[in-house]
Protein backbone atom coordinates (compact mmCIF):
# COMPACT_ATOMS: atom_id res chain seq x y z
CA UNK A 1 0.00 0.00 0.00
CA UNK A 2 2.97 2.62 0.73
CA UNK A 3 4.71 1.89 -2.34
CA UNK A 4 1.16 2.94 -4.08
CA UNK A 5 0.72 6.37 -1.98
CA UNK A 6 4.49 7.38 -2.14
CA UNK A 7 4.56 8.43 -5.95
CA UNK A 8 1.55 10.69 -5.45
CA UNK A 9 2.94 12.11 -1.67
CA UNK A 10 5.82 13.04 -3.84
CA UNK A 11 3.34 14.33 -6.81
CA UNK A 12 1.93 16.74 -4.08
CA UNK A 13 4.81 17.85 -2.38
CA UNK A 14 6.50 18.76 -5.39
CA UNK A 15 3.70 20.57 -7.26
CA UNK A 16 3.53 22.96 -3.78
CA UNK A 17 6.75 23.48 -3.48
CA UNK A 18 6.74 24.68 -7.36
CA UNK A 19 3.59 26.69 -6.05
CA UNK A 20 5.42 28.51 -3.41
CA UNK A 21 8.83 29.01 -5.26
CA UNK A 22 6.72 30.48 -8.33
CA UNK A 23 4.78 32.83 -5.79
CA UNK A 24 7.83 33.82 -3.67
CA UNK A 25 10.07 34.49 -6.60
CA UNK A 26 7.65 36.23 -9.15
CA UNK A 27 8.68 39.77 -9.89
CA UNK A 28 6.21 42.46 -8.41
CA UNK A 29 3.68 44.19 -10.30
CA UNK A 30 5.21 47.56 -9.26
CA UNK A 31 8.86 48.36 -8.82
CA UNK A 32 9.51 51.65 -7.72
CA UNK A 33 13.06 50.78 -8.26
CA UNK A 34 12.63 50.72 -11.91
CA UNK A 35 10.83 54.10 -12.17
CA UNK A 36 13.34 55.39 -10.09
CA UNK A 37 16.02 54.27 -12.31
CA UNK A 38 14.60 55.86 -15.25
CA UNK A 39 14.09 59.07 -13.89
CA UNK A 40 18.05 59.18 -12.91
CA UNK A 41 18.68 58.17 -16.15
CA UNK A 42 17.20 61.37 -17.46
CA UNK A 43 18.25 63.66 -15.11
CA UNK A 44 21.64 62.10 -15.74
CA UNK A 45 21.47 63.18 -19.34
CA UNK A 46 20.45 66.46 -18.81
CA UNK A 47 23.31 67.66 -16.66
CA UNK A 48 26.04 70.27 -17.89
CA UNK A 49 28.75 68.96 -18.91
CA UNK A 50 32.10 70.79 -17.35
CA UNK A 51 32.30 73.25 -20.93
CA UNK A 52 28.62 74.36 -20.11
CA UNK A 53 27.26 72.18 -23.26
CA UNK A 54 24.00 69.58 -22.47
CA UNK A 55 24.98 66.33 -22.72
CA UNK A 56 22.88 64.27 -25.45
CA UNK A 57 22.22 60.87 -25.74
CA UNK A 58 24.21 61.50 -29.24
CA UNK A 59 27.14 62.45 -28.07
CA UNK A 60 28.29 59.43 -26.18
CA UNK A 61 30.20 56.06 -26.54
CA UNK A 62 30.27 52.86 -25.73
CA UNK A 63 33.36 51.36 -24.84
CA UNK A 64 32.79 47.28 -24.59
CA UNK A 65 35.59 45.94 -22.28
CA UNK A 66 36.64 42.66 -24.66
CA UNK A 67 37.56 40.24 -21.83
CA UNK A 68 35.12 39.19 -18.95
CA UNK A 69 35.90 39.78 -15.52
CA UNK A 70 35.34 36.25 -13.12
CA UNK A 71 35.27 36.72 -9.59
CA UNK A 72 35.79 33.68 -7.19
CA UNK A 73 33.45 33.76 -4.18
CA UNK A 74 35.42 32.29 -1.20
CA UNK A 75 33.23 30.89 2.11
CA UNK A 76 35.14 28.87 4.64
CA UNK A 77 38.17 28.78 2.90
CA UNK A 78 36.71 27.01 -0.42
CA UNK A 79 35.20 28.60 -3.54
CA UNK A 80 31.80 27.94 -3.63
CA UNK A 81 31.03 30.08 -6.65
CA UNK A 82 32.33 32.31 -9.34
CA UNK A 83 30.85 35.39 -10.78
CA UNK A 84 31.16 36.47 -14.48
CA UNK A 85 30.83 40.13 -15.32
CA UNK A 86 30.89 41.40 -18.87
CA UNK A 87 31.34 45.43 -18.70
CA UNK A 88 31.36 48.26 -20.85
CA UNK A 89 31.84 51.89 -20.31
CA UNK A 90 30.09 54.89 -21.42
CA UNK A 91 31.88 58.17 -21.91
CA UNK A 92 31.78 61.03 -24.24
CA UNK A 93 31.88 60.72 -27.66
CA UNK A 94 35.79 61.02 -28.59
CA UNK A 95 36.86 59.89 -25.52
CA UNK A 96 37.11 55.84 -26.24
CA UNK A 97 40.66 55.61 -27.26
CA UNK A 98 41.75 56.70 -23.99
CA UNK A 99 39.66 54.13 -22.51
CA UNK A 100 40.99 51.40 -24.23
CA UNK A 101 44.34 52.77 -23.67
CA UNK A 102 44.26 52.54 -20.31
CA UNK A 103 42.46 49.47 -20.13
CA UNK A 104 44.85 47.18 -17.93
CA UNK A 105 44.67 49.59 -15.48
CA UNK A 106 41.33 49.75 -15.44
CA UNK A 107 40.87 46.07 -16.05
CA UNK A 108 43.52 45.85 -12.45
CA UNK A 109 41.24 48.39 -10.51
CA UNK A 110 37.91 46.84 -11.64
CA UNK A 111 39.44 43.17 -10.78
CA UNK A 112 40.38 44.67 -7.15
CA UNK A 113 37.29 46.41 -6.58
CA UNK A 114 35.59 43.36 -7.23
CA UNK A 115 37.73 40.80 -5.01
CA UNK A 116 37.13 43.54 -2.54
CA UNK A 117 32.78 42.89 -2.99
CA UNK A 118 33.50 39.24 -3.34
CA UNK A 119 35.30 39.31 -0.01
CA UNK A 120 32.72 41.41 2.27
CA UNK A 121 29.83 39.01 0.87
CA UNK A 122 28.48 41.13 -1.99
CA UNK A 123 27.90 38.24 -4.38
CA UNK A 124 27.21 35.74 -0.79
CA UNK A 125 23.42 35.41 -1.33
CA UNK A 126 21.11 36.63 -4.39
CA UNK A 127 23.17 37.48 -7.37
CA UNK A 128 20.26 38.58 -9.67
CA UNK A 129 19.07 41.14 -7.53
CA UNK A 130 18.92 44.85 -8.13
CA UNK A 131 20.72 45.59 -4.97
CA UNK A 132 23.51 43.77 -5.86
CA UNK A 133 23.73 45.31 -9.36
CA UNK A 134 23.28 48.79 -8.40
CA UNK A 135 26.47 48.26 -5.97
CA UNK A 136 28.42 46.70 -8.28
CA UNK A 137 27.96 49.42 -10.82
CA UNK A 138 28.43 52.23 -8.32
CA UNK A 139 31.73 50.97 -6.97
CA UNK A 140 33.31 50.03 -10.78
CA UNK A 141 31.61 53.37 -11.85
CA UNK A 142 33.72 55.29 -8.92
CA UNK A 143 36.87 53.10 -9.99
CA UNK A 144 36.48 54.44 -13.91
CA UNK A 145 36.16 57.95 -12.95
CA UNK A 146 39.49 58.03 -10.67
CA UNK A 147 41.40 55.81 -12.97
CA UNK A 148 40.75 57.96 -16.33
CA UNK A 149 39.92 61.24 -14.86
CA UNK A 150 37.18 61.60 -16.23
CA UNK A 151 33.33 63.15 -14.50
CA UNK A 152 30.99 61.89 -16.75
CA UNK A 153 31.92 57.86 -16.87
CA UNK A 154 28.96 55.62 -16.64
CA UNK A 155 29.59 51.48 -15.94
CA UNK A 156 27.11 49.37 -17.84
CA UNK A 157 26.77 45.83 -16.87
CA UNK A 158 26.47 43.78 -19.87
CA UNK A 159 26.10 40.68 -18.45
CA UNK A 160 26.01 38.89 -14.85
CA UNK A 161 26.31 35.19 -14.13
CA UNK A 162 26.89 33.11 -10.91
CA UNK A 163 28.22 29.25 -11.09
CA UNK A 164 27.60 27.85 -8.25
CA UNK A 165 30.13 24.99 -7.04
CA UNK A 166 29.24 22.10 -5.03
Amino acid sequence: MLKKLLPLISLVLGLAGGGAAAIFLAPQAADPLVSESTETAEAHTEEPSDDGHETAAGNTEIVKLPNQFVVPVILNNRVRAMVILAVALEVEAGLGDQVRTLEPKLRDTFLAELFNLAALDGFKDELISRKTLDLVKRALTERSKEVLGLEHVTVLITDMARQDAF
